[in-house]
């Protein structure tokens, strides 16, 4: 783990408004964590950049596309995109609406390895 992922942690406060409550998942460019706008009461989940590749300035255009393009979509399936930023290192973070509810991994599970096609 990067020294940036390392920082968020379980109970600490990023931006001084999100307590992170525990990582969601992590992938080899990021980490996802649920947090809690400590002022709104909001739960929310963010996803920070790690790795040697945060700092490249093609790396973090890619993620300012992925989130402008995340803030466009409107569905029930999607997340939406609260917020996009840069942290006082320079890394760059994205705040999503927290959803509810299982991924497909166990949705397929959950129906012996099958779905049909528009069930959800």
């Amino acid at each position: 783990m990067s020294s940036a992922a390392r920082e968020i942690v379980p109970g600490s406060l990023f931006q001084g408004k999100y307590r992170v409550e525990h990582v969601l998942g992590e992938g080899g460019m990021g980490v996802v964590v649920a947090a809690t706008h400590v002022t709104l009461g909001q739960k929310v989940a963010i996803k920070f950049l790690r790795g040697a590749g945060a700092m490249k300035s093609e790396v973090i255009e890619r993620f300012v596309r992925e989130a402008r393009a995340a803030a466009r979509i409107q569905g029930r399936h999607v997340a939406k995109v609260i917020d996009v930023g840069a942290d006082d290192r320079g890394l760059p973070y994205m705040v999503m609406e927290w959803l509810e509810g299982k991924n497909l991994h166990e949705r397929m599970l959950e129906r012996g390895g099958h779905m049909a096609p528009g069930e959800y």
